[in-house]
């Protein structure tokens, strides 16, 4: 029986291995017979190795460029190929094959999706935006629609991406994409609609379906701390973690701390927890980083390499690769910095690496349970942040640090003598500022707010720009509720130092509500300006208050929205108690455990030496 008849009849049985080594054996006699080739490309294609397949394809089109099946046989290779690498995040390969494959058809709406997410991937959103409308034009699609509105929002195009994501929902119901588009309007401060949306978005959690991001929901002012536990576990349970058996620890000479975070970069973090790196006792402990963020050229990322830990770069690993090096550092407590957040590989903790993994500071809530289970071992919070009577909405163990939850440095920029008059405003002028991101003005805050404006004549309202969209809404809004819109005024982005400055023209620091400031809040006491903050039930509801407390000055403390408006209106018309409360917090500044980094990492430390001696037992 000569090759072709033995490979026929091994492919009749399904054997393609031993088919493809008897076409093989005919190539060899006839190297030049593509029919041959096809039949190889193809028995290659049926066992998933699609590299073998494309290259004996590809020769073979060479051969007969007019043959359709052919072509679409190799055009279906390389799409294979470029998932693959896709997945396996080689997004620069995933490009080539896509666009090989669309060299033999550009009108193929499938291949076009593909390339331009392949593009999003490496943040090429200026090649991958006509990519997906080549594809939009090609075949109508609510992912191709979804991912265009992405595109848009990463270009700042925030009308468009509105658009997409509302043309993606009227073709299909998509939990995902209502999300997005939540998050969207939250982030322009366009208010139509949001409780409708927000309230399907918590019916979903409620009956467990879709995929929502758990940061999305910490700014959703009806989301209660169980919900977002709740959500946390959704979202967690999306994640399909490899095999990964541990092997057995050795004893370490001292204990070996790691962090892991995608924000070792220009972020808020820094002002945070550099500090604390920088007073950790080597004596002590090893210290380990591990970063999952990509590389910038900001001082604050040379500074977290130059450390003498040494730092790895580990945003390109996989689950397992990850897993691996964690375990073979032989890390001790793994502190996650990142939480659900952006580039965090904070599902990595459900794997169990290492001995004890910790929840702080990156992400204001839990991470939920992962196949019932506890994402984190523990969550780094303080008595103030989480009360006992909360705890149970939390998969972690509480662990509690004497003081505030918040680090922060010590080394701050001096000030800089400034007038009000120097940033565009009147001597006169009363300023409330609030510098948080805009998904954090919630419509009920704003509201309170123009109310504030409105009891006190000569007040501005001082907020930090996000995009046009946003101050756009923002003035017409208060101009429908009586407020002029030249009372609210925008301040621009601007590096640390002159932010910091520009804290001093401030009178008052409004907070938002329901996720409070964190870092600026920190920022604008510093400057000793009063920060009037509200208290919920949530974690991110909590932040300020905890600051507040360690701080000394509970009674900027509010328990309710008209208690907020009361008590700025109050401390705006009586200077005299405006001016005993800021000695008051210069005071405080300096006795105050709040900006004393090195004592924080001391407890840090007696923490991690309490923990590492309990005798308690992850699983």
């Amino acid at each position: 029986m000569d090759h072709i008849k033995k490979a026929k009849e091994h492919e009749s049985h399904g054997r393609y291995d031993d088919a493809i080594a008897s076409y093989l054996k005919a190539l060899e006699a006839d190297p030049k017979n593509y029919f041959i080739q096809i039949e190889i490309g193809n028995l290659y294609a049926l066992n998933n190795n699609f590299e073998e397949a494309s290259g004996y394809l590809r020769r073979a089109h060479r051969y007969f460029p007019d043959n359709a099946a052919l072509k679409n046989g190799l055009i279906f290779c390389l799409n294979a190929i470029g998932n693959d690498y896709h997945n396996g995040k080689k997004y620069e390969l995933a490009e080539a094959a896509f666009e090989e494959a669309l060299s033999f058809d550009t009108m193929r709406a499938d291949i076009l999706y593909n390339l331009a997410n392949a593009c999003f991937a490496q943040k090429n959103y200026k090649k991958a935006l006509p990519l997906y409308q080549r594809s939009l034009a090609i075949e109508k699609s609510a992912d191709t629609h979804n991912n265009l509105a992405n595109t848009y929002r990463h270009v700042g195009n925030f009308l468009k991406a509105r658009e997409h994501y509302v043309a993606s929902l009227s073709l299909k119901n998509n939990t995902h994409t209502l999300v997005e588009l939540t998050h969207l309007k939250q982030n322009i401060c366009d208010w139509d609609k949001l409780d409708e949306y927000q309230s399907t978005i918590a019916n979903e959690v409620h009956n467990k379906k879709g995929k929502v991001s758990p940061f999305t929901v910490l700014s959703m002012p009806n989301f209660t701390a169980s919900q977002q536990l709740n959500t946390s576990s959704l979202w967690a349970q999306q994640y399909q973690l490899p095999a990964f058996k541990k092997k057995n620890r050795g004893n370490n000479a001292k204990p070996v701390i790691g962090y892991l975070s995608a924000d070792f970069r220009q972020h808020p973090l820094y002002s945070l927890i550099f500090d604390v790196f920088k007073h950790h006792n080597l004596d002590d402990f090893t210290v380990k980083l591990f970063y999952s963020g990509f590389e910038e050229h900001s001082a604050e990322y040379k500074n977290f390499r130059q450390l003498p830990f040494g730092m790895h770069e580990v945003n390109t690993k996989t689950d397992i690769e990850l897993a691996t090096l964690i375990e073979e550092e032989n890390i001790d407590i793994l502190v996650d910095l990142s939480g659900f957040t952006q580039n965090s590989r904070s599902m990595i903790a459900a794997l169990r690496p290492a001995r004890f993994h910790i929840n702080w500071l990156g992400f204001a809530g839990s991470l939920g349970y992962f196949n019932h289970e506890p994402v984190c071992d523990f969550i780094l919070a303080d008595e103030y942040l989480i009360p006992p009577t909360e705890e149970n909405n939390y998969a972690e163990k509480v662990l509690r640090i004497a003081g505030c939850y918040q680090p922060n440095i010590s080394h701050r920029p001096q000030l800089k003598k400034i007038k009000k008059v120097d940033l565009g405003f009147q001597d006169d002028d009363f300023i409330f500022a609030s510098f948080g991101q805009s998904i954090k003005i919630s419509q009920e805050r704003f509201d309170s707010w123009l109310k504030i404006l409105a009891s006190v004549p000569n007040a501005k309202l001082w907020l930090l720009e996000s995009n046009t969209e946003c101050s756009n809404n923002l003035w017409s809004y208060a101009e429908k509720q009586g407020i002029a819109p030249e009372r609210i005024k925008f301040a621009p982005k601007v590096d640390y130092d002159a932010h910091i400055n520009r804290h001093q023209i401030i009178d008052i620091f409004l907070d938002t509500f329901p996720y409070n400031a964190h870092t600026s809040a920190s920022d604008a006491l510093w400057t000793t300006c009063p920060v009037i903050t509200r208290s919920g039930t949530t974690f991110a509801s909590r932040v300020a208050g905890s600051i507040l407390t360690s701080m000394g000055c509970e009674e900027l403390i509010c328990q309710s929205e008209e208690d907020f408006i009361k008590k700025a209106i109050y401390l705006a018309t009586h200077r005299t108690e405006l001016n005993l409360l800021k000695v008051k917090i210069k005071e405080k500044i300096k006795t105050s455990d709040l900006f004393k980094p090195a004592l924080f990492t001391q407890r840090l430390e007696s923490l991690y030496k309490s923990l590492l001696s309990s005798g308690y037992k992850n699983t």
